[in-house]
């Protein structure tokens, strides 16, 4: 499902028209993507959490092994479901998403 794909089925889901969905789901996503990127944690209630992280660096070695290089600490993002998602997306079976 894109992101388009999702702003259609609202709109006919709720009635509202496409572009103010739209505009709704751009300024969902943007606040979230801001409050993270700016070291909050951000929580919507039985979906899930984004927080952000600190990936520690480390040493790996190059295709062939010939060299090690330092990768270096980064920050990026983790997003943890809720239980109830989990719950969810336990009950799919593989081979009928596929279809």
């Amino acid at each position: 499902m894109t992101k388009q794909d999702l702003v259609d089925r609202l709109s006919n889901e709720i009635g509202m028209p496409k572009l103010e969905v739209q505009t709704v789901v751009d300024g969902l996503l943007s606040l979230v993507m801001d409050s993270v990127a700016s070291g909050q944690r951000v929580e919507l209630r039985r979906f899930g959490v984004w927080k952000p992280v600190n990936r520690k660096g480390r040493r790996v070695r190059t295709p062939g092994g010939i060299h090690d290089i330092e990768v270096p600490d980064r920050p990026s993002v983790v997003f943890v479901p809720s239980t109830e998602f989990r719950a969810r997306v336990s009950d799919l079976k593989f081979e009928e998403s596929l279809s």
